[in-house]
């Protein structure tokens, strides 16, 4: 629990700096820059997060699935494009999430070798 807490104190301080400064920047991406920021300096430990970030880092993909799909169906693209599109963001995203996996694989593995 305390995991969440701490992600979600991240994206709350993302939400009020930018809020505040005004920063063309959503409050999420100022929240995540905050929590690399804080992983990398060393002030945030990634063992006091990591169980909940793997656990969303597994699921990303079916968070972003009602969201994009709500937005096509209400904003008449659907009336737009046509199925094409559609293929064309499905091989599009299959070739991110690829491209994905192999950098994580390939950084992992060199992470590994440094550490030898």
């Amino acid at each position: 629990m305390l995991q969440v807490l701490i992600i979600l104190g991240f994206l709350l301080l993302g939400y009020g700096i930018a809020d505040v400064l005004h920063i063309p920047l959503p409050g999420s991406i100022v929240g995540m820059i905050l929590l690399f920021i804080s992983l990398v300096t060393g002030i945030l430990k990634l063992s006091w997060i990591e169980r909940v970030a793997s656990f969303q880092l597994k699921h990303l993909t079916l968070l972003f699935i009602p969201p994009i799909v709500s937005l096509f169906l209400t904003s008449g693209l659907s009336d737009i494009f046509d199925w094409y599109v559609l293929i064309i963001l499905i091989v599009s995203s299959i070739f991110s999430m690829l491209g994905t996996a192999f950098f994580a694989e390939w950084y992992e593995k060199l992470k590994r070798r440094d550490h030898k």
